[in-house]
């Protein structure tokens, strides 16, 4: 008996967990939208708009991950700077480390996280000055990926008869406008050819802030406080890492890449790459994914006013 009460228990608790929903919430459809990485916002009063010089400069980063790539590796940085470093003293020149902040996936937003600054103001008084206004800059460098994908047609033999009954016609896709980060894949244009297919892909800086080349010395040289800045062949580089149709990777086909990196300019750059060697020939649809790897700069202003207490 008892262990026929234990069998029924069994069985009852598997349809209950079979039943409940999966942890984090369903997974959501057409998630990886959006136009920006790391969402900075400094609080109204962190620092407050005016100061005595004899108080501590304080200032707080708010930040959220709004793309879908993860940050907070040891070249991803927060930096101060802007004002006077003779007034304010104590900011690092190193800037502060990022914190990990996974990106946005199909069951829930990204993380986020909070950076802060304390300087120490000199007395106005050795400036023989009342007040003095001080910009302040937040600047972020980090790494980030764009992943864009799409359904594509390919059609082996697009002159043929026009009495046969084609499952698709070859068309530009959108790749979805936007794929959760600063920069973006769209449109594709597709155009078939008998047993090659050729993809016009165009990418776009659709953040406010600026690309530069990926990697750990490039991120070194985002630091406002490098002596070695990014500079025009830095600038405005994407790094293609895969352009793949049906699972097979056509990124030796595209062109023009210079050592892998596609050059934007006035935020827009464009490759060609061809899939050829297509078996049958009749027209079918499958999958095309865009991998793109890059650095990201964006610049957050603040103003504070320092008075004089004596």
């Amino acid at each position: 008996m008892k262990r026929g009460v234990l069998v029924i228990l069994v069985i009852g608790i598997a349809v209950l967990l079979a039943g409940c929903p999966r942890v984090g919430g369903e997974p959501r459809e057409g998630w990886r939208v959006g136009s920006q990485g790391i969402q900075m916002v400094i609080p109204p009063n962190l620092p407050p708009p005016r100061i005595y010089d004899d108080q501590p400069l304080e200032l707080i980063v708010d930040m959220e991950n709004l793309g879908a790539h993860d940050v907070g590796g040891p070249g991803d940085r927060i930096y101060l700077h802007g004002f006077d470093p003779n007034l304010i003293t104590g900011i690092p020149l190193t800037g502060e480390l990022m914190p990990l902040m996974e990106g946005k996936t199909q069951f829930g937003p990204g993380g986020i996280g909070t950076v802060s600054f304390q300087g120490v103001v000199r007395s106005l008084s050795f400036r023989n000055v009342d007040r003095l206004v001080q910009p302040l800059f937040v600047t972020s460098c980090y790494g980030y990926k764009t992943i864009a994908s799409d359904t594509v047609c390919i059609d082996p033999d697009p002159f043929g008869r026009a009495s046969e009954v084609k499952v698709c016609i070859p068309r530009s896709v959108s790749m979805g406008g936007t794929q959760a980060g600063p920069v973006s894949v769209s449109p594709v244009n597709v155009e078939a050819s008998p047993g090659r297919t050729r993809f016009e892909i165009t990418v776009n800086n659709v953040g406010r802030g600026d690309i530069f080349r990926p990697g750990g010395q490039y991120l070194q040289k985002c630091s406002p406080y490098s002596a070695a800045k990014l500079d025009f062949p830095d600038l405005d580089r994407v790094l293609v890492e895969e352009v793949s149709v049906g699972g097979t990777n056509i990124l030796s086909s595209c062109r023009p890449l210079d050592s892998g990196y596609l050059r934007l300019t006035n935020g827009r750059g464009r490759m060609f790459c061809e899939f050829n060697n297509i078996r049958g020939s009749s027209a079918f649809t499958t999958s095309m994914t865009v991998i793109l790897g890059y650095g990201y700069r964006d610049t957050v202003p603040r103003e504070v006013t320092i008075l004089r207490v004596t």
